[in-house]
């Protein structure tokens, strides 16, 4: 049916090592833990913005102080007018900066489920009341990809008499199935003239449900039903006609309905006591030649195999069974208990 399994189909299953901040790293979080507790909303404001200069910001600051001490020496009242312009530009630029981001509301607007191996998308909705909006702000995971953003408000904040959100897409690379939590959401932004960093790191209640990565494996012919034969066909004496339905693609070949279809009367299947009978399951135990992992993704394989073939199924999991169905509900719902399942329960 299928080939056999690659071994590097296997080895490519195990989740790498996440990547784990520093020691100071650490510490800032738990200071920041402390501070704000996860939550679902968070606002932008001075118990929770940072201002620091940049590279570029440093490089300014000592223009600026080089500028003064030559003023000073040679008594050049216009190279010292220069200096303290530069300085007073430097210290506007530092209320700039802050008030980009000053006023955000940033709330956590759900997760879009992935398979291990692919990035998961947490949507975020972005809200304010600063009229001018905002601009060039950075935001990524611990760990993640960065994306940069502009919020842009709808003319009736300008009045001050509406707040209308704006949604955002923020990606994180699943390594594993199961919850992915994605930790500390950085918002970073240098506008307007790249001198001051300002910066936070939000505690937000997010998570999404990873499922396991297909691994494309033979399915045993014993799993598809209670009344078939070891190779997956109707056992003798229970085969009898009951009736046509529509054919689907996946149905056998040889249950085609040859003769009205050559009526010209549409394409229909026979349909059988024995394969109304006949369900098809999705087992923990059809695939006790795998690593434990591998077999949730062995299952998750066929499911989305059948699902496609439009074959109703059903799965049986240690302290876990989901009857026999065929919908986007039953898909998500079996995909969902994989995702979840404990292999320790499994013994």
């Amino acid at each position: 049916m299928d080939a056999p399994i690659n071994p590097d189909a296997i080895a490519s299953l195990k989740a790498s090592a996440p990547l784990k901040p520093s020691r100071w790293q650490q510490y800032f979080f738990q200071w920041i833990d402390k501070r704000s507790p996860p939550a679902v909303a968070v606002l932008l404001g001075r118990k929770n913005l940072y201002t620091f200069p940049t590279v570029m910001g440093f490089g300014f600051l000592g223009l600026s102080l080089l500028l003064w001490v030559l003023g000073t020496n040679y008594q050049n009242n216009l190279i010292l007018a220069l200096s303290y312009l530069l300085i007073s530009l430097f210290v506007v630029s530092i209320l700039h900066t802050y008030a980009n981001l000053a006023g955000l509301n940033i709330r956590v607007a759900g997760a879009k489920p992935a398979f291990a191996g692919e990035s998961v998308h947490f949507v975020l909705e972005v809200s304010g009341t600063r009229a001018k909006g905002n601009d060039n702000i950075v935001a990524r995971w611990w760990s993640g990809e960065p994306m940069t953003f502009d919020f842009e408000p709808p003319a009736a904040i300008a009045t001050g008499t509406a707040q209308q959100a704006q949604s955002i897409t923020v990606s994180l690379m699943a390594s594993r199935r199961g919850y992915l939590r994605p930790g500390k959401l950085l918002l970073e932004s240098t506008y307007p003239l790249g001198l001051i960093r300002c910066w936070t790191w939000l505690n937000l209640d997010a998570c999404a449900v990873v499922y396991p990565k297909p691994l494309k494996a033979d399915f045993p012919a014993l799993s598809l039903g209670d009344k078939q034969g070891q190779h997956g066909e109707p056992t003798a004496g229970g085969d009898d006609f009951s009736g046509l339905k529509e054919y689907r693609a996946g149905d056998p070949i040889k249950h085609i309905a040859w003769k009205h279809y050559a009526r010209e009367q549409g394409l229909y299947s026979k349909e059988y006591a024995s394969a109304q009978q006949a369900d098809t399951w999705l087992q923990w135990q059809s695939f006790l030649h795998l690593p434990p992992e591998a077999r949730l993704s062995a299952l998750c394989y066929w499911a989305l195999e059948f699902d496609r073939l439009g074959v109703p199924y059903g799965l049986r999991l240690p302290g876990k069974q989901l009857p026999p169905g065929l919908d986007d509900g039953h898909r998500l719902s079996v995909l969902s208990a994989l995702a979840r399942f404990d292999t320790r329960l499994a013994g």
